[in-house]
């Protein structure tokens, strides 16, 4: 699978995996939320009188004493659930007639609208066909997306007679599926970049190390394009931060603006001298909390604030609630008395505080003092602000940056790429032609017509391929003229000097019998002819078994192991390949006698002992060879040692026990004051191997 390919389903699968798991936590908690909203309508509908629900038919019932007894228990459910319910309408609904159709009854609202038509959704059918309960998701209406949870008002004979509907804007859940989405966008760009470097051939089984190794350093391309997305995600991420920053700032200074100035108008037109009654008195009955809280009610709706408003006075180191807006009072119920209160009391300055996370969700809040005639703080006015949604779509803002940096980075990344492939790819072909050469391949092309620095790469791997091209045709022509090892150290840019070094080293010398004789019965092209096959079998034998063919002297061939590189087992390659040589040269001359021609048979003398190797000449011509006491004795061998024969010294039986040999005896050998003691190498013969 191409990169693009690989791309394409990355991005398909993470973006699919992120907006797949936010939709499922989406879906649970709009669930959970619909059970909490069908309690509080079931908490309702228990509260409401049903017969008293049935005399209301229309506005003009809404002035009567049961619409507003009816309305103001509504009322206290919706206040007891407010930071749920988030400023959200509880109402019933009566069915009109067939199909859906349905009236507004009993509302919440300040402005009552009794009558109002009403189109029933499916999932009140449970309700009006069962007397059981139900719920929604997330469903759109002319005036927003809502979550709905709806519980049965049952007559005294157990007919329902209404619904209880219980509505809470869905506005935030709406955020955070568009939160989701993005997020999903965003880890489908992230899951196609990673895709797309991925080399096909890297698998997560070579180790966590190794992958990353490869994913993020394997290829130019990539690493120029993570260089490029990099920078711009860098800078677009600290733009991104400052700018969510500033945002955030500035919607929280609007919040904390509109909470302080409703605050400090509402504190100024509180009578303090009637706070005091209020507080002193206890109770939501007396005059004077009638008054001040029909006072606070006036000021949340100028002010439009989703929440209730309160004032709290002074309990030593506690705040104690005194007014509220609630339908449902909480007078003298216990309040945390913060450092900011503490100081609005004892200098008389309002305060804010915010955004803080409690129970019910996260807020800002703002409080004014409310002082009496010689100056004294007696109380607080406080107004609070449900944050969690504001932030919310401020989080969206900011994911919707970073989904467009994230498309500005996959346009760097691309770009960069771009520029990458057209670096990497060059370089990926001189690597190749690199890599033939280091296999002996000497014939490569590389992209050497740019003038960049690749060019200049491709040039020089080039150069380097023609440079090592002609050094092994000398390596090749050398080895046909002096030992290969020589060659090899000479061309490797090894010392060889004149100076010689004493080794201890087997020597061989073969020559064949006969060959004066065997000469005049040919002519000179067919005794060239004889003796290159021949030598050709010897010279095989001796380089399998890494010796050196030092030089042929006429019919004969001097050969040496152990130099110039060291063999500590010397003697026994060199009996190894005197065998091989006897048995090359045997079946060689079977084939011989077959096609009617002499044999060539051959004498072997091989000797183990000190000599001297080295360079032997001068400046412009050198000779790499061996002198000394085993070179003259493996000579006075082989000319002892008859047709087919291998005669050794003791030093290089003893190097081979495991080879056959023959005892010959000690043998007077010229130039040596004493006798030699001299075996024979057991070898098959001609006539043996047919």
């Amino acid at each position: 699978m191409g990169p693009g390919r690989r791309a394409i389903v990355g991005f398909l699968v993470f973006a699919a995996l992120g907006a797949g798991v936010a939709e499922v936590r989406l879906r649970a908690d709009v669930d959970e939320l619909g059970a909490r909203l069908v309690g509080i309508a079931s908490e309702a509908a228990g509260q409401l009188d049903a017969a008293a629900h049935e005399t209301i038919r229309s506005d003009a019932d809404a002035t009567g004493p049961e619409f507003v007894a009816l309305r103001d228990t509504l009322r206290r459910v919706q206040d007891a659930h407010h930071h749920l319910l988030l400023g959200a309408e509880v109402y019933t609904l009566r069915r009109v007639g067939d199909d859906r159709a349905c009236a507004f009854v009993v509302m919440t609202n300040p402005r009552p609208f009794v009558g109002a038509p009403y189109t029933c959704i499916p999932a009140m059918d449970t309700v009006w066909n069962t007397g059981g309960k139900g719920k929604t998701g997330l469903y759109r209406s002319p005036n927003g997306v809502w979550v709905s949870g709806f519980a049965p008002l049952l007559g005294a004979d157990g007919d329902v007679v209404a619904l209880v509907e219980v509505d809470r804007s869905a506005d935030d859940f709406l955020q955070r599926r568009v939160r989701g989405l993005l997020l999903g966008l965003i880890l489908g760009l992230i899951g196609a970049g990673l895709a797309a470097v991925v080399p096909g051939r890297l698998k997560f089984t070579d180790g966590p190390r190794r992958f990353l190794r490869h994913l993020l350093l394997g290829r130019l391309a990539t690493r120029i394009g993570l260089g490029g997305a990099v920078a711009v995600l860098v800078a677009v991420s600290v733009v991104g931060v400052l700018d969510h920053r500033e945002d955030r700032a500035r919607l929280l200074e609007s919040v904390s603006d509109r909470l302080l100035t409703a605050v400090e108008i509402g504190a100024v037109r509180i009578d303090p001298d009637l706070h005091e009654e209020a507080a002193r008195l206890g109770t939501a009955k007396s005059e004077a909390f009638v008054r001040l809280r029909d006072e606070l009610r006036d000021l949340r709706s100028a002010a439009r604030l989703p929440t209730p408003v309160y004032t709290m006075r002074r309990d030593g180191e506690l705040l104690r609630f005194v007014v509220m807006t609630n339908e449902v009072p909480f007078i003298g119920d216990p309040y945390e008395l913060r450092d900011g209160h503490r100081r609005t009391f004892e200098t008389g300055a309002p305060g804010t505080e915010g955004p803080y996370a409690d129970a019910h969700g996260t807020w800002m809040s703002a409080w004014a003092p409310i002082a009496a005639a010689d100056g004294r703080v007696v109380a607080v006015l406080q107004a609070d602000q449900e944050m969690g949604a504001l932030l919310a779509i401020l989080n969206n803002a900011v994911l919707r940056r970073l989904l467009f940096a994230l498309f500005g980075v996959a346009v760097a990344f691309l770009a960069a790429g771009i520029v990458g492939r057209s670096i990497a790819g060059p370089v990926r072909r001189v690597a190749g032609a690199a890599a033939q050469v280091g296999e002996g391949e000497y014939e490569v092309e590389v992209p050497d017509d740019r003038e960049d620095e690749v060019g200049e790469l491709a040039r020089s791997v080039a150069l380097m391929a023609r440079g090592l091209k002609e050094r092994e045709r000398l390596r090749d022509m050398f080895g046909k003229y002096m030992a290969g090892q020589v060659a090899q150290e000479l061309l490797g840019g090894g010392e060889l000097t004149l100076e010689g070094e004493a080794r201890d080293i087997t020597v061989v010398l073969t020559d064949i019998r006969g060959y004066t004789a065997l000469t005049e019965e040919l002519g000179a092209a067919e005794v060239v002819l004889l003796l290159n096959q021949y030598f050709s079998i010897l010279v095989d034998a001796v380089i399998a078994n890494d010796g050196v063919v030092d030089k042929f002297m006429g019919d004969a061939m001097l050969c040496w192991f152990g130099a110039p590189l060291p063999q500590p087992d010397h003697g026994a390659k060199a009996v190894k390949a005197a065998r091989e040589m006897m048995d090359e040269a045997a079946r060689w001359n079977r084939d011989r006698l077959r096609k009617g021609l002499k044999p060539v048979a051959t004498g072997v003398g091989i000797a183990s002992g000190g000599v001297i190797v080295g360079n032997i000449g001068s400046q412009r011509r050198l000779e790499y060879t061996a002198i000394g006491d085993a070179v003259n004795l493996a000579s006075r061998l082989c000319s002892k040692a008859e047709a087919g024969e291998i005669l050794v010294n003791e030093s290089v039986r003893l190097a081979a026990p495991d080879a056959p040999f023959e005892e010959v005896g000690p043998i007077e050998v010229k130039g040596v004051s004493e006798p030699v003691l001299v075996s024979r190498l057991v070898v098959a013969t001609t006539a043996e191997l047919e």
